[in-house]
């Protein structure tokens, strides 16, 4: 029986892994971590089920816009067409918080955010709703796993704002996507002291402090990552396309949900932009900068024969199963359909 104290309930998780360690010693420690996860999200569920069931509950404005990735798909170079101008307002930055936070709020991936409840996320568009823009955006690339988390924020902001949110996803090739996560990680890595590094730059770090080679990082990290549903490695599987979107799909009008091909993108992003603000509803002048620019001379271009097999062997069949899902569950009319088919690098 799990019982949800706010802030504290990690504590009965603790006490509960020592005594249910014990008796369960032949159950693997990722097992246990997975149960440990779901009681935390079904406590976290019934929290806020609770708050938005209230009837003295007032309606907390959340963002009208959800970019929700994929990572290294190029989520930056949407956001910002869509934030210049004062097209839609930026995410309040609060004390302490780093820059970047004006783009992605990071509620949903993070924990100790997502903890702190609606309200936390709201104030961050407060601003926005005293001067009356009905276009609010939050492009937290990492958004893309949590579909769960969002349509329950969503339901107990009130207002019938889950069924009104637009949520916009761009798919990338997903070997290439992960060559450019690693591309990413690389190129900050070697610009970054070992005490300015997170969690996530250390990810192409080798015990020696040595930055991994791309087949390095495919077999030590990626290929692990691709075995499991939580844990370590969490930017790999937004390469999962298929096992995301159908939570999406399942939560939220298909109408809601519109999918853009990075491809696109890349090559006539004049036609994505069209895209886009047909399913918003607006006229939003001003052209897409390019999505990468992080041009160095260490950059990996292309993967190895070996890595990309590695990849192949796991996305494969995920990429037909995402087209299979796309062609099922048609999209706004101004989606693409049938779905681009990713091309292979």
């Amino acid at each position: 029986r799990i019982v949800h104290l706010g802030s504290h309930y990690y504590v009965v998780y603790l006490s509960l892994f020592k005594s249910y360690a014990f008796e369960n010693r032949s159950k693997t420690l990722n097992n246990l971590y997975q149960e440990i996860h779901t009681w935390s999200k079904e406590s976290r569920r019934m929290d806020l089920v609770n708050k938005s069931s209230s009837p003295s509950k007032k309606v907390l404005l959340l963002p009208a816009v959800q970019l929700i990735g994929a990572q290294k798909a190029g989520t930056s170079a949407v956001a910002d067409w869509l934030f210049q101008r004062g097209h839609f307002f930026r995410p309040k930055v609060f004390d302490n918080e780093p820059p970047y936070y004006s783009k992605e709020v990071h509620f949903f991936d993070s924990e100790w955010r997502y903890d702190q409840g609606i309200e936390f996320y709201a104030e961050r568009f407060q601003h926005c709703n005293a001067h009356r823009m009905t276009f609010t955006l939050d492009a937290t690339p990492d958004t893309l796993p949590f579909a769960d988390r969002v349509r329950l924020s969503y339901e107990a902001a009130g207002g019938n704002q889950s069924n009104t949110v637009k949520i916009i996803v761009i798919l990338r090739e997903p070997v290439s996507r992960e060559l450019s996560l690693y591309n990413h990680l690389a190129f900050d890595c070697r610009r970054l002291s070992s005490t300015e590094r997170t969690s996530w730059h250390n990810q192409v770090v080798k015990e020696d402090g040595t930055i991994m080679t791309f087949d390095e990082f495919v077999l030590g990290k990626s290929i692990p990552a691709l075995k499991m549903e939580i844990g370590p490695g969490r930017s790999t599987r937004h390469g999962m396309y298929e096992t995301h979107l159908r939570k999406w799909f399942k939560l939220f009008d298909r109408k809601q949900i519109l999918a853009l091909s990075y491809d696109e993108l890349q090559y006539h992003p004049e036609k994505l932009q069209e895209r886009i603000q047909t399913f918003l509803g607006c006229e939003l002048p001003g052209g897409l900068c390019r999505s990468n620019s992080n041009e160095n001379e260490q950059k990996i271009l292309f993967p190895s024969v070996e890595a990309k097999e590695a990849l192949l062997a796991v996305f494969a069949p995920l990429n037909q199963n995402l087209y299979r899902l796309l062609d099922s569950n048609p999209g706004p009319s101004v989606e693409q359909s049938p779905f681009p088919r990713f091309k292979i690098p």
